[in-house]
């Protein structure tokens, strides 16, 4: 746990009028010899920062967002072997970011004030003696390089402003001004305890076309979040312009329309005016895109591909999973969604990295278990949770549509899209064991389920998103009825509730909650059911009736037939949006359907992922492509991690890694894979809190051999594909083989 440091200084910011991002400096000196030297700083919106001329850390985009008038995060970096004995200077650049992000829907409020600065740097001398350097009116000010910034917009910047030696000690800086002494933002001062946002991976260009005399084109290749880097020599005041978009126009150029315009009034667009003298490199620093194609323009000559890279940009979560296997659509599909999640975690689950940039909680329950699948997330999602809490806390205990942030407060979020809150803690609590994440959130959690009991009627709980972007180009939501989702995750809410209680110990809340699902059961079988058919009305209910459990007794094998016919009757076309792609290919697999999952993931006509792939998806879009909705919503996203819930498939179904609820952070879990006609071999790995995990199986002519690792501090029962016999695993690498002509099986 981070300890939690007690701010002595002021919030400083600048006196200079204007939009540039402002310089701050603060010249001290250092006697004696440095035991350790800390510097904690928080600059809002956006900050970087200097120790002697070096630039102290590699994270950028800090810190991440949050409600600032209930809590702000500050960064500490160890710079101890940065402070030098004498004179030394600290300088910091504040950037907009999204404290002061006053150019998008400026309308509603958004900005919470002008850019400013906490910064502390703690020194602890050899003899035992401390020294402080924090805010106060010794600090001075000046506009630097960075004349405009924001989120949507884009980044300028004019490098003949640049100051060389700004941030080094004996600089002049005579003609700066004094800071001003500023209010606090009024939220809690909290260590960010998150992984931060990096710059993680360079990506050279596809392709680089002069598509117009002095206007070339890049294809990065891929649809991702993050920037371009610029090496050029140029005369001095040279302008470069690089515009940033997902996809193409028929004539060739790019194509903004999906990053959002329509919404944002603003495109993305980077200028950097060049100093001249010599080769320079260059970069943003507080804003990112999301594109895979760069318009140049203002290049001089000839654009190669070394003078410029896409700079992947995102919060870096370390890896937890390892998927692949022998069918290719499957590896494309699995890198698509981790392309997808990657280029939407800024310090939030965000919707879309051009568009929004906004915390949906709808789309972070689709998106959080196959985030923890294939990364350690836990404090990433701990973090969206207190989002969630620091916004409930604004509109009276219930959850927003959107967390952190002004543009999701002023009103309740649909249910459906709530019901993320609950299941997020839960999600979280199985996945780690950690036990305090469903007690700190257990408050709110009932205030929730609360509000539910008031709005259901007879335990159906109206309203909702509905499974969002099911194909069809009539509304964005028709096969589902919104009321049956909502009322389904009102039921699993409930069984949650219930197992969590249990977990906390609250016997009578678990009763609570267990009668409130059974109760919200009857209810949905008694509306929703039709006896006669066997459905509970689109491929969506009956995935999910059958995913929750909430098909009549009995009546289970009917469902999944009504399920599997409707697929062919289709074509093998999946109908569903993003609740039911979440859990259509587990449901199909797990009731012995895995060659029809399989079908789908491989069909190459509309509506599909081969349709999207055939039209140059690289990324996971918002819908299924229909040109209406562009024409009547506004054109659609291209890289949305909503429609990736099928990703957790690959491990807890084909892998066949699944926790145990009962025994939470894996010191239990089920091994049973679910092997595939046409599937040749799988390959999965999870670092669960015990160590790594691994499924390795392979299935030819009939003989079917398993490689499975169980860390310690483990056990695990293992169910055998076609035997169905069960094992119980200790620690230690086992191996099984299973002929199905024979039906035996060893260990």
């Amino acid at each position: 746990m981070t300890e939690t440091v007690v701010f002595s200084s002021e919030w400083i910011a600048s006196s200079l009028p204007g939009r540039e991002a402002p310089l701050f400096r603060r010249e001290f000196s250092v006697q004696g010899r440095i035991s350790s030297a800390t510097l904690h700083l928080c600059g809002l919106g956006y900050h970087e920062a200097w120790l002697n001329g070096l630039r102290v850390g590699d994270h950028v985009l800090d810190p991440a967002q949050t409600d600032y008038e209930k809590r702000v995060l500050y960064v500490s970096h160890d710079v101890t072997d940065m402070v030098q004995s004498g004179p030394n200077a600290l300088g910091v650049m504040l950037g907009n970011g999204w404290y002061n992000q006053d150019r998008v829907w400026a309308e509603n409020g958004l900005s919470y004030g002008q850019p400013r600065l906490l910064a502390e740097l703690h020194l602890v001398f050899a003899d035992g003696s401390r020294q402080v350097i924090g805010g106060d009116e010794r600090w001075r000010c000046e506009a630097g390089p960075v004349t405009e910034n924001n989120i949507y917009a884009g980044e300028s910047y004019d490098a003949r402003l640049e100051q060389p030696g700004w941030c080094s000690s004996g600089f002049d800086d005579s003609r700066w001004r004094p800071v001003v002494i500023a209010d606090a933002p009024g939220g809690e001062l909290q260590p960010q305890s998150i992984p931060p946002i990096r710059v993680v991976e360079a990506l050279p260009p596809a392709a680089i076309d002069e598509i117009e005399p002095g206007i070339h084109l890049v294809d990065m290749g891929q649809n991702f979040s993050g920037w371009a880097r610029i090496k050029v020599e140029a005369p001095r005041g040279t302008e470069i312009r690089m515009r940033f978009a997902e996809s193409l126009s028929p004539d060739g150029g790019i194509d903004t329309a999906s990053t959002g315009v329509f919404a944002t009034g603003v495109e993305q667009i980077d200028r950097y005016i060049c100093n001249g003298g010599g080769v320079e490199t260059w970069q943003p620093r507080f804003t990112y895109h999301g594109f895979r194609y760069v318009e140049v323009v203002g290049w001089p000559g000839r654009l190669s591909a070394g003078d410029i890279v896409g700079a992947v940009v995102h919060t870096d979560l370390p890896t937890a999973g390892i998927f692949e296997c022998s069918d290719e659509r499957l590896n494309l599909l699995h890198r698509m969604a981790l392309w997808t999640h990657r280029s939407n975690i800024h310090g939030l689950p965000e919707d879309c990295p051009a568009r929004e940039r906004c915390g949906w909680l709808g789309d972070a329950n689709m998106v959080a278990e196959f985030s923890m699948w294939n990364f350690q997330a836990k404090a990433f999602w701990e973090k969206y949770l207190d989002d969630i809490e620091t916004t409930m806390s604004l509109n009276n205990g219930i959850p927003c549509d959107i967390a952190p942030g002004k543009r999701g407060t002023k009103r309740n979020a649909n249910p459906d899209w709530a019901a993320a809150f609950v299941m997020l803690a839960w999600y979280v609590y199985v996945h780690s064991g950690d036990l305090s994440v469903l007690g700190r959130h257990w408050d709110g959690m009932e205030r929730l389920m609360e509000h539910f009991g008031e709005k259901a009627d007879d335990w159906i709980l109206e309203g909702g998103y509905g499974d969002w972007f099911d194909p069809g180009d009539e509304s964005i939501c028709t096969r589902t009825p919104a009321t049956l989702t909502t009322t389904f995750w009102f039921h699993q809410c409930a069984t949650v509730m219930s197992s969590a209680a249990i977990a906390l110990r609250r016997p009578d809340r678990a009763r609570r909650y267990a009668d409130w699902a059974s109760c919200i059961g009857d209810a949905v079988a008694s509306r929703f059911f039709d006896r006669d058919t066997g459905s509970f009305g689109s491929q969506t209910a009956n995935a999910m009736a059958l995913q929750f459990g909430l098909a009549p007794d009995g009546e289970e094998p009917r469902v999944l037939d009504t399920l599997v016919g409707d697929i062919r009757r289709r074509e093998m076309h999946l109908s569903t949006g993003i609740m039911g792609v979440r859990y259509l290919f587990e449901v199909l697999s797990r009731h012995g359907q895995g060659e029809l999952a399989l079908a789908i993931m491989h069909q190459d006509t509309y509506p599909g992922f081969g349709d999207l792939i055939r039209r140059g998806a690289t990324t996971l879009w918002e819908y299924w492509g229909e040109e209406k909705h562009d024409r009547v919503h506004g054109p659609r996203s291209l890289n949305h991690p909503m429609m990736g819930g099928f990703d957790n498939w690959f491990y807890n179904t084909l892998a066949g890694i699944r926790p145990d609820p009962g025994c939470p952070g894996f010191g239990h879990f089920v091994l049973e894979p679910h092997p595939i006609p046409g599937l040749d071999w799988v390959r999965g790995q999870y670092e669960c809190p015990h160590g790594l995990i691994v499924s390795n199986w392979q299935l030819s002519g009939g003989r079917f051999e398993w490689d499975v690792t169980v860390p310690q501090g483990a056990s695990a029962t293992a169910i055998l594909p076609f035997t169905r016999q069960v094992h119980e695993l200790e620690p230690g690498t086992h191996r099984f083989v299973v002929n199905q002509t024979d039906r035996t099986a060893g260990s």
